[in-house]
């Protein structure tokens, strides 16, 4: 999808784009071909140099380039170069904390899983290790990170080099009519999690698990890091959903993406606990 992607380019929107490629244009190379850019209202020298930039940036694995050109919308062209390239590593990621967001003390789990594994970083365990394993990565999956996951590690760690390009799921899933929280959206798609009590749980549980944790309740920690897991884990298949329903909008002919089997995480939680939660959340009701 990136080499049909004309959107990065200044001066060309959506609907500029679509002309170029309802003119026959459907790749870089088709596009370096012509002569004249006239009719889309584009100067030559400009489409050239973004065109020769792109092809090096491309090879040179610099999803920066792209990633800050691209409309947040549009990041999810990224996607399938990913998917396609083995030697390519995807972080979806997902964050809980104690409620404060001020400093690394109020991050309390940061889950990172890798399309295959989950790994969990905790406060007070091995936190401080995440900002040396992200760097191992070339792509970072979130849902509304942008506003908060990510501000809040920046805030956290100090220097830290996160990968340079970034799909923010919520704002990609807009584009195909899916809107809401991540678990709404789940349920949507029929990508709900297996276990519907962790799906109803939401960030003020997470912050309540952990204060319970802190208390001394041995229930706590695991059925947090469960949750936290499982909102990780479904980033995948919502990313390949939404990248194959935006290329079907499309006049290219590409194939779908295979859509993957959500994993269900090797993590033990307690039901019981969430219905205390749930209480608690009805006594403030």
């Amino acid at each position: 999808m990136l080499k049909h992607s004309f959107i990065h380019i200044p001066r060309i929107g959506k609907l500029t784009e679509s002309k170029i490629w309802q003119s026959g244009i459907r790749t870089w190379e088709e596009a370096q071909e012509i002569s004249s850019y006239k009719s889309f209202g584009i100067p030559e020298l400009l489409l050239q140099s973004y065109l020769d930039d792109s092809f090096k940036a491309l090879e040179n694995r610099d999803f920066a380039f792209f990633n800050k050109l691209l409309p947040t919308s549009e990041t999810w062209r990224l996607y399938p170069q990913f998917s396609y390239t083995s030697n390519l590593r995807v972080a979806y990621l997902d964050i809980e904390t104690d409620g404060s967001n001020i400093g690394l003390d109020s991050i309390t789990v940061i889950g990172v899983f890798d399309g295959i594994n989950v790994k969990q970083y905790i406060q007070g365990y091995n936190l401080k290790d995440f900002a040396d394993d992200i760097e191992e990565y070339d792509l970072l999956v979130t849902f509304n990170g942008k506003l908060f996951d990510i501000p809040v590690i920046e805030s956290a760690f100090y220097k830290i080099r996160l990968p340079k390009a970034h799909i923010d799921l919520r704002f990609v899933l807009r584009q195909v009519n899916l809107k809401g929280g991540l678990k709404y959206i789940e349920r949507q798609t029929n990508l709900a999690r297996e276990q519907d009590e962790l799906g109803q749980l939401d960030g003020y549980d997470a912050v309540f698990l952990w204060r319970l944790h802190k208390q001394g309740d041995s229930r706590a920690l695991p059925t947090l890091l469960r949750y936290n897991a499982e909102d990780i884990v479904g980033l995948k298949p919502l990313l390949e959903l939404a990248c194959n329903r935006l290329v079907q909008n499309l006049p290219l002919d590409l194939p779908s993406l295979p859509i993957s089997n959500r994993i269900i995480p090797n993590i033990n939680y307690y039901p019981e606990l969430i219905e205390k939660l749930k209480l608690w959340r009805q006594s403030f009701v």
